[in-house]
C-alpha cells in the first residue's frame, strides 16, 4: 500500500497569537465579574473593540434577556399559586393572597411595558408556570396535585386584557 504525504501550508498572518489574551479575559470574567463588567464598559465607551471579551459579552447579554423572561415566569408562578389557593381553598382566602395576585399582575405588566417584545412571552410561559404553581400549591395546601386542573384554566387574555388590546391595535 502506497502512502502519500500531505503538505500543510501555514499562513503566518492567519495564526492567532491572541490565545493568551483570550485566556486572560476568561479568567478575569470568572475571578472578578464586577471588575470585568467595568472594564468591558470602559472598552466600549472608548471604542477599544479589540480589547472586548466578545464570547463572554455574548453570554452575558443573552443572560440579561433570559432574566427578564424568567422574571415573568416567576411572577406568573406566584400569580397561579394564589389563584389556585383562592379557588380550591376559598375558606382560607386572605388579603395577602389577593395582594400577591395584584402585585404579580402589576410586575408582569410593568416588565412588558418596559420591554414590549416580552408580551408574547406571557402566553408562552403559562403552561410551565402553571405546572410549577400546581406543585407548590399542592405542597402549601396539602391538596393532591391531581385536585388541580391538568391544563391552565387561565389565558393571558383573561389575566391581562390590557396587554392583549395593545397587540390587536398594532
Amino acid at each position: 500500500m502506497k502512502t502519500t504525504k500531505k503538505t500543510v501550508r501555514i499562513n503566518p498572518s492567519r495564526m492567532s497569537v491572541c490565545a493568551p489574551l483570550a485566556i486572560e479575559k476568561k479568567l478575569e470574567h470568572e475571578k472578578d465579574f464586577f471588575n470585568w463588567t467595568r472594564n468591558q464598559m470602559k472598552f466600549l465607551k472608548e471604542k477599544e473593540f479589540t480589547k472586548l471579551d466578545i464570547d463572554n459579552l455574548i453570554d452575558e447579554i443573552e443572560s440579561l434577556g433570559n432574566s427578564e423572561r424568567n422574571a415573568i415566569e416567576s411572577y406568573m408562578i406566584v400569580l397561579f399559586i394564589h389563584l389556585l389557593k383562592m379557588e380550591y381553598q376559598p375558606a382560607m382566602r386572605c388579603n395577602s393572597w389577593e395582594n400577591s395576585i395584584e402585585n404579580a399582575k402589576f410586575r408582569i405588566k410593568r416588565l412588558v411595558k418596559k420591554n414590549p417584545s416580552l408580551n408574547k412571552e406571557v402566553s408562552e410561559v403559562i403552561q410551565d408556570a402553571f405546572y410549577s404553581a400546581k406543585l407548590q400549591a399542592s405542597s402549601e395546601t396539602g391538596l393532591d396535585k391531581k385536585t388541580f386542573p391538568k391544563e391552565c384554566p387561565w389565558t393571558s387574555e383573561m389575566l391581562f386584557p390590557e396587554l392583549n388590546k395593545k397587540i390587536k391595535k398594532k
